[in-house]
């Protein structure tokens, strides 16, 4: 039995391999603060996190949940062109999350560092109303003098995506609605993948542009626009997405894809010969380009002419 806090942390420093295996010269839990070291002298940071009834519910598993949890913190980094180092994590506690709630979650948290990196090095719990998962990230650029930054598109830039877009809000949908099938769109929504292979090959094509796609397509594309000045033009059709998400959305099938959040995807915005480079090494979907500078807009078409759309991204003040 967990009987309080430091029961609590003997009990995950030996049980977990991304708190237990740190390098030789790191110091992680146990101390007032954790010390790592780095080949890299720029570090990229971030942080994100998670409430109950507002990011996750219970049904969704702590399993999945945890997961998620340092999955988003990856994929931030992923869009920015780096990888994972570390995390530390807070955790808001109440008396209705039992042992085998907080261990399902902790083998989420270490699965998902074994399986794609970083160390758990420290964090904190509090007492908590509602129960919270806040992640911070530590990473260093794949390569220290280029990121993927949101300022960085410009007029005939190419604009990609990697992946499906839409998978992860069809998988919510189902699993909220307590409907049957789409068995790929779930597991999509509860054990997104960050995509740390695409974000490097276009670091090392020199693709200066991107960031990661968690909130909506059309938001986060909108970032873009506003942080670079320049109007960008989608076309709908080439947007990929599973067939059958056309039978979940009927009539507004494009307002839902490109509004839809938690894909964890890249966008990636480059010059032509660029992107044209790095979807001859895999798999990415051109969707649209930059056409305009000194002008905020984004503009979608449907069958070469511009459409209106309603369009609601994920949205934290809402």
């Amino acid at each position: 039995m967990l009987n309080n806090e430091e029961q609590f942390i003997s009990y995950i420093s030996k049980s977990f391999k991304s708190i237990r295996e740190l390098p030789d010269d790191w110091i992680g839990i146990g101390d007032d603060a954790a010390k790592i070291v780095s080949e890299s002298k720029n570090i990229v940071f971030c942080a994100d996190a998670m409430v109950e009834d507002v990011h996750f519910k219970r049904n969704y598993g702590f399993e999945s949940i945890g997961w998620k949890s340092i999955v988003s913190n990856q994929s931030d980094l992923a869009g920015m062109g780096a990888k994972p180092l570390a995390f530390t994590v807070t955790l808001g506690l109440n008396k209705s999350l039992n042992e085998s709630n907080l261990k399902s979650l902790y083998i989420g948290m270490d699965n998902a560092c074994n399986e794609f990196g970083g160390f758990l090095i420290g964090g904190d719990v509090v007492k908590s109303e509602k129960i919270f998962i806040s992640i911070s990230a530590i990473g260093i650029p794949f390569q220290s003098d280029n990121l993927l930054l949101r300022s960085n598109a410009k007029k005939d830039d190419i604009v990609a995506v990697t992946g499906s877009v839409g998978d992860a809000a069809a998988g919510h949908f189902i699993i909220e609605n307590k409907l049957s099938g789409f068995k790929n769109q779930q597991n999509k929504f509860l054990y997104p993948k960050p995509k740390f292979l695409e974000s490097k090959k276009a670091i090392e094509l020199g693709i200066t542009c991107g960031m990661d796609l968690s909130d909506g397509l059309s938001k986060d594309l909108l970032r873009i626009c506003k942080s670079s000045n320049v109007e960008i033009e989608i076309e709908l059709e080439k947007i990929s997405s599973d067939e059958n998400l056309k039978k979940l959305y009927k009539d507004n099938f494009y307002s839902k894809i490109a509004s839809s959040g938690e894909d964890y995807e890249i966008i990636i915005i480059g010059e032509k010969n660029k992107i044209k480079a790095l979807s001859n090494k895999m798999k990415i979907n051109i969707i649209g380009k930059v056409t305009k500078d000194k002008k905020t807009n984004l503009v979608f078409k449907k069958n070469n002419k511009k459409t209106n759309i309603e369009l609601k991204g994920f949205d934290h003040f809402e």
